[in-house]
């Protein structure tokens, strides 16, 4: 017989024994399901042009501006960064202020380098710089790593 003729029938799933749906509270379920799919019919925002005269979120501060710890994390995610190379993350984390056992964690060295997955190193970094944060010397960090070359980070997938 060949495989045209042959017919196949769809297998036939029974109901589990002794187990009741019970649907509760249909009017708050319908308005949650309608918020959804107004959300999705509505779509994304057009996402605007960027290009060489497009200011930085990350971009150089002058002396007496700030910098948010959120415009700092960006920065060292940017491009799909992970963290600077060994010799530099350890110079950035040696300058770090008053290194308590919160901040235990220190850089990944270069003997550990191939053993330390990518996201365990920015998770790393992240610390630092949240560190940095709460040690005042946020803007100092973030102008050090907006400074660094793309060469001088690592990247996902590298």
């Amino acid at each position: 017989m060949s495989s045209a003729n042959r017919t196949v029938k769809p297998a036939r799933l029974e109901p589990a024994h002794g187990v009741e749906v019970l649907e509760k509270n249909t009017e708050t379920t319908w308005a949650l399901f309608q918020s959804l799919l107004d959300q999705q019919q509505r779509g994304f925002s057009e996402t605007a042009p960027v290009g060489p005269d497009t200011p930085s979120a990350a971009a150089p501060r002058s002396a007496s501006e700030e910098v948010s710890l959120e415009e700092a994390l960006a920065e060292i995610r940017k491009n799909n960064r992970v963290c600077p190379l060994p010799s530099i993350w350890k110079k950035l984390y040696d300058a770090l202020p008053n290194k308590a056992p919160e901040l235990a964690t220190a850089p990944v060295t270069a003997e550990d380098w191939k053993l330390t997955p990518s996201l365990e190193k920015r998770t790393r970094l992240r610390q630092h710089i949240e560190w940095a944060a709460t040690q005042g010397v946020l803007k100092q960090v973030h102008k050090a790593l907006y400074a660094l070359p793309e060469n001088k980070w690592h990247h996902m997938g590298e």
